[in-house]
């Protein structure tokens, strides 16, 4: 069972947590385990066969399913759980596409468990974890205890230890990282401002353009023409 959206409550053999994005549970077939959705929520649940004739299947099952446990699913297994839970809800009849969506996230699963990044380092927050967190999800908004579920903290823990790490407030963390990629994207990117406000998080053009120019003193429109004037490195000579 996957977590995509809010909070559920789940309970496997006596150990209570709640799964939400970023958390999932594996329960064999013959544990018992009650959940209840907490509020708006969603889910995501494969039902695997306890049998296989495919041997490499069956022996990836049985490896994942030994004991009921919870888990935690980094950055880039999430945004494959999106894309393929989006398939199957779209398509909820296609039995063929259930089978493949299933087996990806089998094999996935399998790898993120046996090769995952350390959640902490040395006791600190794996920051490179949370940049490709961020970056996959720029574009909408990223509330504290979205962030603190990658680490398996709650809200004020993580808080806590960010700031201890980093002298930043997570949301302070985030909108420099947002105006960061705005600064790249006008040296590089054709996009309007509008276009790079929906695509980096703000809501529109005038959030973007007062955050940039508290940020950096000047405008987008303004850094964009500045850039743009400036001649080009002249490349040509040769030592």
């Amino acid at each position: 069972m996957f977590g995509l959206e809010g909070d559920t409550a789940f309970e496997l053999v006596g150990h209570s947590r709640e799964v939400r994005i970023g958390h999932g549970c594996l329960v064999p077939c013959a544990t018992d385990h009650i959940f209840s959705g907490l509020g708006d929520n969603r889910i995501l649940v494969l039902d695997l066969p306890t049998e296989s004739d495919d041997r490499l299947q069956q022996e990836r099952i049985d490896r994942l399913f030994q004991q009921a446990s919870y888990f935690h699913c980094p950055p880039e297994l999430q945004l494959l759980l999106r894309s393929l839970s989006r398939e199957i809800e779209y398509n909820p009849q296609d039995a063929l596409l259930q089978e493949a969506c299933s087996n990806t996230l089998i094999c996935a699963l399998q790898r993120q468990l046996d090769q995952s990044l350390p959640l902490r380092i040395q006791g600190k927050l794996n920051l490179d974890l949370l940049n490709d967190y961020i970056d996959t999800h720029m574009d909408r908004r990223l509330p504290v205890e979205e962030l603190a579920g990658l680490f398996c903290l709650s809200s004020s823990q993580f808080f806590a230890r960010f700031r201890d790490q980093t002298g930043l407030t997570p949301s302070q963390y985030v909108s420099e990282r947002r105006l960061q990629a705005v600064r790249q994207a006008l040296l590089h990117a054709p996009d309007s401002i509008a276009q790079l406000a929906g695509r980096y998080g703000f809501c529109n053009q005038s959030a973007l353009t007062r955050a940039f120019r508290l940020r950096f003193d000047m405008s987008p429109a303004q850094f964009r023409r500045q850039r743009s004037d400036q001649p080009p490195e002249d490349h040509a000579k040769q030592p």
